[in-house]
């Protein structure tokens, strides 16, 4: 928490404090439900003169295959694109606070080898982890098929064997979320650390961690838990805050607005164009405005969540405990040294075996 609050508050400015908090909730994937509508119209033929819509139509045009499959290709190598580029930002934020430094810009080009190497890493461990659910899925679907086929004399669904079919895809789909969920907290929390200190390997960074875990399974195991159950609980903290916030921002923008739509609701030519212009204000205000309350919600608890990880394997790994707590310069011999009240031996508060009135 004291990092935390170094980080983003002292000194504060408004414009670092939201850098960081965006660059926080992107990288950690918290995301806060924004819901903003303007007030629809009051006029019952409203929506009379709007033309169907046609879905067998489009799917019956000639180029809707190809256009479907260039779109297909456009949207998975945007999506590669944009998790390349979160990847090169979480090491650029890693970097950040290790060194409590706010400057984002000279960090994102320090790890461009690290990277690569991470993105590929991530890449082919997420996309065994999809083939493991389409399997999961095609498990699923057989056993629905097999219950289905197999009814009682009454014509109902057998329950016995609808728990026997069942209950190992149940035990299979919990596992599969398992590992998807440490899955991403050994690549981004143990792994990635490695990867950028060291300039190591995937495979390098990973006997490293499964070496370190297994000197101090009791630890990790309740860091695993922790590291679960704390951003769950500020999770609700966090939902119950952003809508008490966002419904009286939201309330306030909502009622201007059909004050605006009542007043012109009637309004042709300049009028009309007037109300169109407001609404589209309100909109992009109300998105503005969401996106800030989010982000000064969710970025502060990207950065603790980060700091918490960093802190916990900072105990394990030297390299990166250095860094957060630099070792303390040799103790003086000279006379001088026996005055001071206490040191630190071993982590804990000791006091020196020769100390005097003197």
């Amino acid at each position: 928490m004291e990092r935390t609050y170094r980080l983003l508050f002292r000194p504060f400015a408004w414009a670092t404090f939201l850098k960081l908090s965006a660059v926080a909730a992107i990288t950690e994937g918290i995301v806060v439900n924004i819901r903003f509508s303007l007030p629809a119209a009051s006029s019952s033929d409203a929506g009379s003169d709007v033309p169907s819509f046609n879905l067998s139509a489009i799917l019956a045009a000639p180029g809707f295959v190809l256009f479907a499959v260039l779109g297909a290709v456009a949207a998975i190598l945007i999506g590669l694109l944009v998790f390349y580029l979160v990847t090169q930002l979480r090491f650029a934020f890693f970097h950040c606070l290790v060194h409590q430094t706010r400057e984002l810009q000279p960090c994102w080009s320090l790890y461009r080898v690290q990277t690569e190497r991470f993105f590929k890493a991530s890449l082919l461990v997420w996309l065994t982890l999809l083939g493991l659910a389409i399997l999961t899925l095609g498990v699923v679907v057989v056993a629905a098929w097999v219950l289905v086929g197999t009814p009682t004399e009454d014509g109902k669904l057998d329950l016995g064997h609808f728990f026997i079919l069942f209950t190992p895809c149940a035990f299979i789909v919990l596992f599969l979320i398992l590992a998807a969920i440490g899955s991403e907290l050994v690549l981004h929390d143990f792994i990635l650390p490695h990867m950028a200190l060291e300039n190591a390997t995937f495979r390098e960074a990973w006997t490293a961690v499964r070496r370190t875990i297994s000197a101090d399974r009791e630890a990790f195991l309740s860091y695993f838990i922790l590291r679960l159950l704390l951003p769950l609980i500020a999770a609700v903290v966090l939902f119950i805050a952003a809508s008490i916030v966002l419904l009286i921002v939201f309330g306030i923008l909502g009622m201007s607005a059909a004050g605006f739509n009542v007043l012109l609701e009637d309004a042709t030519g300049v009028g009309a164009y007037l109300l169109m212009g407001l609404n589209t204000l309100f909109v992009l205000l109300g998105l503005g405005i969401g996106s800030v309350v989010a982000v000064s919600l969710g970025g502060p608890l990207g950065v603790y969540i980060r700091n918490y990880a960093l802190l916990f394997y900072g105990g394990h790994y030297k390299a990166l405990g250095d860094l957060l707590y630099p070792p303390l310069p040799p103790a003086d011999s000279s006379v001088n040294a026996r005055w001071r009240p206490s040191c630190i031996v071993g982590g804990a508060w000791r006091q020196p075996s020769n100390t005097s009135p003197k």
